[in-house]
């Protein structure tokens, strides 16, 4: 699918499914009210960003060791780090995204038992989710200032120093927490800033 069709898909299809899970969560419990929603939703995007995390380091970069893992591994992922500017391999797309996105949706309404509690949930991952896709596009297409340029760095040091480190991409927060955070090098923005091709 080209970059750009995937960039609309999720920035116009996710809203729209949020709006209708939103919508039809609150028919059937309209006792819920907005605060609840907002609160749920809210947790939605941290939930996001420890899935982002897990995503990341143990499915994009399982341990070594061979297997279908390690293939679909680089299917999904090593593409993009051997040619992280290609604007192919930056955004996840509807194939990339749907199954995870319902298989998140299950166990939010199994752990919720609400409709509306699970839709809220899911509409703030999902939000969390759109986070990243324009923040990993920005930083790797982009040469934005200030904030983008502190998500590069950590980015970029992920790329081109070691892989083994820097997997949230929106959020340090679990690099923190999982002890995975590094100070990232500077020189690392740079290469990526100038290379398109394998990292070192």
């Amino acid at each position: 699918m080209n970059p750009r069709l995937r960039l609309y898909f999720s920035f116009w299809a996710y809203p729209i499914l949020a709006g209708a899970l939103l919508y039809a969560g609150l028919a059937r419990e309209p006792e819920r009210g907005g605060l609840s929603a907002l609160a749920f939703a809210g947790s939605g995007v941290l939930w996001w960003t420890l899935i982002e995390y897990l995503l990341h380091r143990f499915v994009f970069h399982p341990a070594a060791g061979g297997g279908a893992r390690e293939r679909l591994a680089d299917r999904l992922h090593g593409i993009h780090h051997r040619v992280p500017k290609d604007p192919n391999e930056i955004l996840a797309g509807p194939a990339v995204s749907l199954p995870p996105s319902a298989a998140v949706f299950g166990l939010l309404l199994a752990g919720t038992g609400s409709l509306s509690a699970a839709a809220a949930a899911m509409a703030g991952v999902w939000g969390g989710f759109l986070c990243y896709e324009g923040v990993h596009y920005g930083i790797h297409t982009s040469r934005a200032q200030g904030l983008l340029q502190r998500h590069r760095r950590w980015h970029f040091h992920h790329h081109f120093v070691d892989d083994g480190v820097h997997f949230g991409v929106t959020s340090p927060l679990w690099d923190w927490v999982f002890a995975t955070a590094r100070t990232p090098s500077r020189n690392a923005q740079r290469a990526g800033l100038t290379r398109s091709g394998k990292p070192s």
